[in-house]
């Protein structure tokens, strides 16, 4: 159906977007557990805390932008199986929530940085310490977004893999790559530290994924099965 196409290349330049976003957010966040090693890591926050704001806002973009794809893909799933679909979007709404409260956690730290550059001078421990548990809070609930995230996101390949909207060979793919993202995910809350590439191999996909999707868009000759 051509509809579907239309649809698919949509999804496609909403993931174009999303990095074009997305990418600048973690640039401009500069935020990381090592900053907390110097006594005046709070300065440093502070010194770049425009930087950071627009990186809050750019996270909270991109999150909906990804909300607003499960809008678009809810009346496709939902031909395969409603429940699914209501799955799908519900993952989805939960991780943007999950988003919303790590950046107020940020925004709570660039609050606590302002008021220690004003007490500059006075006994300032607690601040550090205060601060030390918002940058943990923070990281705490990113990983969880990112396990929400690639829930979701199995899912949609799951269902690209049953419907062969795009070809099988990008929806295993995309189920392997995710799959790594949702373990070095779990594997950083119990801390055991783990390669960047679980997380790098997945922009890899994403690029050839986006690609295909504005290209070609979803398979119009594909008809979508209803799940029994």
């Amino acid at each position: 159906m051509k509809s579907n196409q239309k649809t698919g290349r949509t999804v496609g330049f909403l993931l174009l977007l999303i990095m074009a976003l997305g990418i600048p957010s973690v640039v401009l966040r500069g935020l990381s557990t090592s900053m907390v090693t110097s006594p005046d890591f709070l300065n440093e926050i502070f010194q770049n805390s425009f930087q950071m704001r627009i990186a809050v806002l750019l996270d909270i973009l991109t999150s909906a932008l990804w909300l607003l794809i499960a809008l678009l893909l809810f009346p496709i799933i939902k031909k395969y199986k409603n429940s699914f679909a209501l799955w799908f979007f519900g993952i989805w709404l939960v991780q943007f929530a999950v988003i919303i409260f790590s950046n107020i956690s940020h925004l709570s730290l660039l609050s606590l940085s302002k008021e220690f550059v004003i007490a500059e001078g006075a006994d300032t421990g607690y601040f550090s310490t205060l601060g030390l548990l918002l940058i943990e809070e923070y990281f705490w609930a990113h990983f969880m977004s990112l396990m929400l995230f690639a829930t979701a996101a199995f899912s949609l390949y799951y269902f690209l893999f049953q419907t062969k909207l795009v070809p099988r060979f990008l929806s295993v793919w995309g189920m392997v790559a995710i799959s790594l993202v949702f373990l070095a995910s779990w594997l950083n809350i119990f801390e055991v530290n783990t390669s960047f590439y679980f997380y790098s191999q997945n922009g890899i996909f994403m690029v050839v994924f986006m690609g295909w999707l504005i290209a070609k868009g979803f398979n119009p000759n594909e008809a979508i099965p209803k799940e029994g």
